[in-house]
């Protein structure tokens, strides 16, 4: 019987040992021969490690957004550590393609020389072709508007503020637009109440959206309720254009999908795969070579870190030559294609190719 109590307290005493005292020891040994990776990979603005002043982390996804850097995948995450995920959404999914069609539509480009952009010193873009697609039909964004599931409803609730323990929901510009338009014609909220007859509540925006472009188009046939920023004023307000971004993000999959645009749509530019799709945890901080060589990402750099326009093509083979230099193959070659890191990238062109003054 002692036996096996020894044998027990032993047993018991050494994971306690090794378990609360030699393992953690150990990890704190390799963090002090590895301090960069213990901390984070931390950089800070020059793209060196740092545990102050970092800019970021080496191994998570930072959001540029700003036309003089390159940007990384798209996030399912909102570029969130604590809220590591994918979409799961498939190809087919209406949310996935809307994403990408707002993504992609502002800024999808035509092979250079190609018809469609023709040889002229300022070739034709798609946006022009998608505004006069949209144009060509003046109540197509009613038709829009009744068959998409989810585009008008997230033009409705852009910068929508659930309600709170504090505070009211609240909508923004577009949201406050539809109810303000649906005061001054009463005729869609009475529409949406003959139509459903068994609710009772006050309908919100997002209930009325299709109702409100099919009057707006009405009113204002082949137009967009577009944002605008009066000269002087610091708010903006919607106005009906012909001509908005809008317009680019919400019609370019239906413009896309028109038999009749084949042959523009055969001239467009390729968009490297990993541009559009986001990474399984959304915060992997590297793009393919591929994607940072595209004319998608390349170009715009280029041009935002130029100071005259005869110097793009130098700027844009000095940025190409920088990101060749910082690609890496993973595992030594033995899968995938040639990797950047996004932030090593973004730290590097500050230093390199600063903005020119008055940018």
């Amino acid at each position: 019987m002692s036996n096996h109590i020894r044998a027990n307290a032993v047993l018991i005493g050494s994971t306690v040992v090794i378990c609360c005292a030699l393992y953690p020891l150990a990890l704190f040994a390799v963090g002090l021969v590895f301090p960069s990776a213990a901390g984070g990979s931390l950089v800070n603005e020059k793209g060196e490690s740092a545990t102050a002043d970092a800019r970021g982390s080496r191994l998570i996804a930072q959001p540029f957004t700003s036309d003089e850097y390159f940007w990384p995948r798209p996030s399912a995450a909102s570029y969130n550590a604590t809220a590591s995920s994918g979409s799961n959404w498939g190809a087919n999914n209406p949310k996935l393609r809307d994403r990408v069609s707002q993504q992609l539509g502002p800024i999808i480009r035509y092979k250079k020389g190609s018809r469609s952009a023709g040889t002229g010193p300022d070739p034709r873009t798609p946006q022009q072709d998608i505004e006069a697609w949209f144009a060509a039909v003046p109540d197509r964004v009613a038709t829009w508007a009744a068959d998409a599931t989810v585009g008008p409803a997230n033009w409705v609730k852009t910068d929508y503020a659930a309600a709170t323990d504090t505070a009211p929901e609240k909508y923004g510009l577009q949201g406050d637009y539809v109810t303000e338009w649906v005061k001054a014609h009463p005729e869609v909220k009475e529409e949406w109440q003959k139509a459903n007859p068994d609710k009772t509540d006050e309908p919100k925006p997002e209930d009325l959206v299709a109702l409100f472009f099919a009057s707006f188009a009405k009113v204002y046939p082949a137009k967009w309720p577009g944002g605008n920023q009066p000269e002087g004023k610091t708010e903006k307000r919607i106005e009906p254009v012909a001509s908005d971004a809008g317009i680019h993000a919400n019609f370019f999959d239906l413009w896309l999908s028109d038999p009749a645009n084949k042959d523009r749509v055969a001239d467009l530019e390729p968009v490297p795969v990993d541009m559009v799709t986001a990474s399984g945890s959304g915060l992997d901080p590297h793009i393919t070579l591929r994607n940072a060589l595209s004319v998608y990402q390349i170009d715009r750099v280029a041009q935002k870190r130029t100071a005259s326009p005869a110097d793009v093509e130098r700027v844009k083979q000095g940025i190409a030559e920088l990101a060749r230099a910082k690609s890496f193959s993973p595992l030594s070659g033995l899968i995938g294609e040639l990797l950047v890191n996004v932030l090593e990238l973004n730290a590097e062109l500050d230093k390199q190719f600063p903005l020119p003054a008055g940018r």
